[in-house]
């Protein structure tokens, strides 16, 4: 996993890089930051460590995929190709009806190393990436590449839904689902190979119920 997130950087640094194709229109897409910390009770860290991380590791994931559809570097709305160190990027915006769409490839030496595609809504209200990471910069080259996908509503009172997979490769695939009301009350849900590990469910205030499914019984903590 610290192999992927340096990769990631190298990516997020190469956003910045500049290029020398730009057009007259510059592509500015309205963005939802979900600070979802903000977004449960402010005492779910302490009573469950684990919930409050799996749903920080979604915020993560989210963040960057918003990181990417955000054009901080000043590019036009037509696709845009740029050098550094070695590397190519190939990145592109697009508005189609009421969607932002995007596309982001960084190749080295013709080999693509990572993608990520997506679209959010003009409205904020739902998007979805993908990613997918080649595996043999991370010195792993038998493995299969490594693909992350994930969803996201929002319905028109305030309530979030979030679906991302993360497969791994060699039958390794981890699933991650949470709700979260406008309330601050919500539950989630965390699969590995399309078995269900753990689950909870919390109020307003903070308190609810964490279930581990990996014994037998299932272990149920209230808190």
């Amino acid at each position: 996993m610290k192999k992927i997130l340096s990769f990631i950087v190298i990516a997020i640094i190469m956003t910045s890089c500049s290029s020398d194709n730009e057009s007259s229109s510059t592509f500015k897409p309205s963005l939802t930051k979900l600070e979802l910390a903000t977004k449960v009770p402010s005492n779910l860290q302490q009573n469950s460590p684990q919930t409050y991380s799996q749903i920080s590791q979604m915020e993560a994931y989210m963040n960057m995929g918003s990181m990417y559809m955000n054009n901080t570097t000043g590019k036009s709305a037509t696709t845009n190709t740029w050098s550094y160190g070695g590397y190519t990027v190939i990145y592109s915006y697009e508005l189609i009806g009421n969607q932002y769409h995007f596309n982001y490839t960084m190749t080295l030496n013709s080999v693509e190393y990572y993608s990520i595609t997506g679209w959010e809504n003009t409205d904020g209200s739902a998007g979805h990436w993908d990613y997918s990471i080649n595996t043999s910069i991370l010195g792993t080259p038998s493995s299969s590449n490594f693909n992350i996908t994930f969803d996201w509503t929002r319905s028109s009172i305030g309530d979030y839904h979030f679906d991302m997979n993360f497969d791994m490769g060699a039958s390794n695939n981890l699933h991650y689902v949470t709700n979260i009301n406008h309330d601050l009350s919500g539950n989630s849900m965390f699969s590995m190979n399309s078995v269900q590990n753990y689950g909870t469910t919390w109020n307003s205030t903070g308190h609810g119920q964490f279930t581990d499914y990996t014994t037998t019984p299932p272990t149920v903590t209230n808190f």
